[in-house]
């Protein structure tokens, strides 16, 4: 992995705080639009994004809200603005014209966004964007120069011909002042020019004053909510790090998780513990919302929480004891984000409801404080940079398994936590429930969120609840959770791409979801 994509709990695992029915198609793609309005300096008058027809945004690029997402991050509109469902609408009335081409042509990740833009001013840009799943992103070309970039820090762009570059490059690192706050940098040669890529280690960057007129620069500032990783030691890196430090795996998870976080974001132990609590309090409002019942004309399935909750109250359901509130919880969240209302990617959207639902609701019943929830959430969090790290959180690469099944694995560690378990126990809790899951399938009906993304998550948090007892009980994992992760890799990379989210297999092609998506044409049209 590239040193500086480090993953982070509140950048890879927990969160973005979003509207929208898909973190990897809606926040990814909205991340994308963010860095483009600071590329083109806000002056965009024309952008179109051809997708390859054999990726996943081919079929899905309306229905889970890329072509939304990438208008707001154009428009610099946050991902949390009521206006999100409205942002091509708005960008239209602005003068921003946005258009969207299926193309056969060689991609290597079926989230590839080619993005071309004209501006105001009569240039151009040409970009090469990824969205990874959960909301991440990497840029990979620019204007032709190939990199990767994740952007998760403050990026400075010079582009030029080469011996500019290098003469402007030579002056600006012989300033000290410049140099500490450089993280890292890189040339990239084509043809005749160059492009300097200089990354830095800091949230506050004064530029020179005095700029070249006859190079083009471009300053990024990152389109995340916490700073990437700058070069500090960290504890550990991986699942398989804590699994051969036995001196560690007698603590309790989150006590590392907050230790790891602070060492690659640079916040302070309380920083990170309040981040958390602040998430926790938005899941939470997402719950009351969601029970409240909500309403959207573009989805699916109707408010359906709220008569769940009420059949629960009034004990018409089977004895499920705190799984009966886990799986009001998690439909209530689910709704939430099929109705565009502020949920946070836990570890995507698409399995928003899983992991936090489970926490919250298995919290309630056991009369936990919140600083118990938010140091479970923060063990969750650490198994969520392990996944992220040596597998994927996106359906599109490695199918449900990756979104449902992660949610899975990480609430179930968040469930030990509960119990005041060792980090040794939520990694084999987590273990067990990702084994439980390998090989899931991502076939989501009439191409959106929902169907059977519900029931799934559902499925996640009794998979949780499950494999964390098994644990509390003795049960031994045996296979420790380094492997298997990197047997999710393995066994999503080997699922065909019509069940990878895609819609062309699975549920997403029985009669009744053909029905669907033809009469969502119908009234499209």
């Amino acid at each position: 992995m590239d040193s500086i994509s480090i993953p982070g709990i509140f950048n890879d695992a927990i969160g973005p705080v979003m509207r929208g029915p898909s973190s990897s198609h809606t926040a990814g793609s909205h991340r994308i639009g963010k860095v483009l309005h600071q590329l083109a300096g806000g002056l965009i008058t024309k952008a179109t994004f051809t997708f390859h027809r054999k990726g996943s945004l081919a079929t899905s690029y309306h229905t889970q809200g890329s072509d939304i997402g990438l208008a707001a991050g154009l428009l610099d509109m946050e991902i949390t603005d009521p206006r999100m469902s409205e942002s091509l609408l708005i960008a239209r009335q602005k003068g921003i014209e946005i258009s969207f081409v299926i193309e056969d042509f060689e991609a290597d990740h079926p989230n590839t966004y080619c993005c071309h833009i004209i501006m105001s001013n009569g240039s151009e840009l040409n970009a090469i964007a990824l969205s990874t799943g959960g909301g991440l992103i990497e840029f990979v070309s620019l204007d032709g120069y190939e990199f990767n970039r994740s952007l998760d820090l403050p990026t400075l762009f010079i582009q030029g011909p080469c011996e500019l570059v290098k003469k402007y490059g030579e002056q600006l690192f012989s300033d000290p002042v410049f140099e500490t706050k450089v993280f890292r940098r890189e040339s990239i040669s084509r043809k005749d020019y160059e492009l300097l890529i200089i990354e830095f280690n800091t949230k506050e960057v004064v530029l020179p004053k005095e700029k070249s007129n006859k190079l083009l620069w471009r300053f990024i500032n990152p389109v995340y909510p916490v700073m990437g990783y700058t070069g500090s030691a960290l504890p550990f890196a991986t699942a398989g790090d804590l699994e051969d430090s036995p001196e560690l795996l007698d603590k309790e998870l989150w006590v590392l998780a907050v230790e790891y976080e602070s060492a690659r974001s640079g916040l302070s132990h309380d920083e990170v513990l309040d981040r958390m609590k602040d998430m926790v309090s938005v899941i939470m409002e997402a719950i009351d919302t969601g029970l409240a019942g909500t309403e959207y004309a573009d989805r699916i399935l109707g408010a359906q929480s709220p008569v769940f909750f009420e059949a629960m109250k009034n004990k018409k359901l089977l004895p499920g004891g705190p799984l009966e509130r886990m799986t009001a919880y998690t439909m209530a969240i689910m709704e939430s984000k099929s109705a565009m209302e502020v949920i946070i990617a836990a570890p995507t959207a698409g399995a928003a409801g899983g992991l936090p639902g489970a926490i919250i609701g298995m919290a309630e019943e056991l009369g936990a404080s919140l600083d118990q929830i938010t140091k479970a959430f923060l063990a969750a969090g650490i198994i969520g940079v392990f996944i992220s790290r040596d597998a994927t959180f996106s359906a599109e690469v490695a199918g449900c398994q990756a979104e449902t099944g992660a949610g899975a694995g990480m609430a179930a560690a968040g469930m030990i936590q509960l119990a005041n378990g060792t980090a040794m126990q939520a990694l084999g809790a987590a273990s067990i429930a990702l084994q439980n899951i390998l090989g899931l399938i991502c076939d989501p009906v009439a191409n959106r969120v929902e169907v059977p993304c519900l029931s799934r998550n559902v499925q996640s948090g009794a998979n949780a609840l499950a494999s964390a007892n098994m644990i509390l009980g003795g049960v031994d994992p045996v296979i420790p959770l380094s492997e298997t992760i990197k047997t999710l890799l393995d066994v999503g990379k080997k699922i065909p791409r019509e069940l990878r989210c895609t819609a062309l297999g699975g549920l997403s092609v029985t009669k009744t979801a053909r029905n669907l998506r033809f009469l969502d044409t119908q009234h499209s049209s």
